[in-house]
This record gives C-alpha cells, sequence and structure tokens, in this order.
C-alpha cells in the first residue's frame, strides 16, 4: 500500500468524512490524506479521503484496540564471565572467517580444501559448546 500523505487544513469545499459520514462543513478544520501512486505497476492513480479532526483520532484509536501493543523481545543475551565471552567471541569470528573461506573457493575447488575447511567448522562446533552453546544458523549450515 502506497504512503500516505497526511495534513491538516482548513476545508475549501465541502467533504465527506470517511470515518463517520458525515459532511465536513468549508472554513471547518479538516484532515486530509492523500494516497498517491506514480504509476510503477503501469497504472496511475491519486485518491484523497477527507476527516474530522476527531474522526482522524477516533479512527487511529480504534486501529490501536484492534492490535494491541506488543513488546518488541530482544535476543536474550549470554551470561558468561568477561573471559568465557571473549573465548565465545574469538570461536565466533574464527568459524566466520572459514565460512568466507568456503564461500571464496570455486565449485570447482580441490575437494580436499573444502573438506578441510569443514573439519576446521566442526571442531570449532564442538570448541564453541564449551562456552555458551552453538548458535542455530550454525547447525543450519550443517
Amino acid at each position: 500500500m502506497p504512503i500516505p500523505n497526511v495534513t491538516f487544513r482548513w476545508a475549501q469545499k465541502r467533504a465527506q468524512c470517511q470515518w463517520c459520514e458525515k459532511p465536513v462543513e468549508v472554513g471547518t478544520a479538516l484532515v486530509a490524506v492523500f494516497f498517491w501512486n506514480k504509476g510503477a505497476d503501469g497504472r496511475r492513480w491519486n485518491h484523497q479521503h477527507c476527516y474530522h479532526p476527531e474522526c482522524w483520532l477516533a479512527q487511529g484509536y480504534d486501529y490501536l484496540d484492534r492490535n494491541p501493543y506488543v513488546p518488541y523481545k530482544r535476543s536474550r543475551e549470554l551470561e558468561l564471565a568477561p573471559e568465557d565471552k571473549k573465548q565465545r567471541y574469538t570461536l565466533l569470528r574464527r568459524y566466520h572467517s572459514i565460512l568466507q573461506g568456503l564461500n571464496r573457493l570455486d565449485n570447482g575447488a580441490e575437494p580436499i580444501k573444502v573438506i578441510r575447511l569443514e573439519l576446521q567448522m566442526s571442531e570449532l562446533i564442538l570448541e564453541i559448546q564449551k562456552v555458551g552453546g552453538v548458535p542455530k544458523k550454525w547447525l543450519e549450515r550443517l
């Protein structure tokens, strides 16, 4: 859905409120919501909705009532000792360095190089298991 332009202004002509369906009289406050499309999909259209300021707030509150607040859950941080955090970070960096090496290899690369890098990755998985557990994405790549 295109992003609307919302403006408060004085009504220059009579319009119908989209929320309460009563007229917005000339010279009264008006909330104009203008939807526009520059024709990216081959069609060009513009459309304007008019609201009383109270109705604009009422429809906003109605939307919030239908979509209640859900707090954002941050990923839980591991509770590790500082030296364990440092060791885990080093293992993570080493794993991703190996992963980049694998990605740099061509499809026709020597199988021995690929096997060697995958073996190093599996060894790192065993090491990081001791320091906070294995990240889910690592297991998905196996």
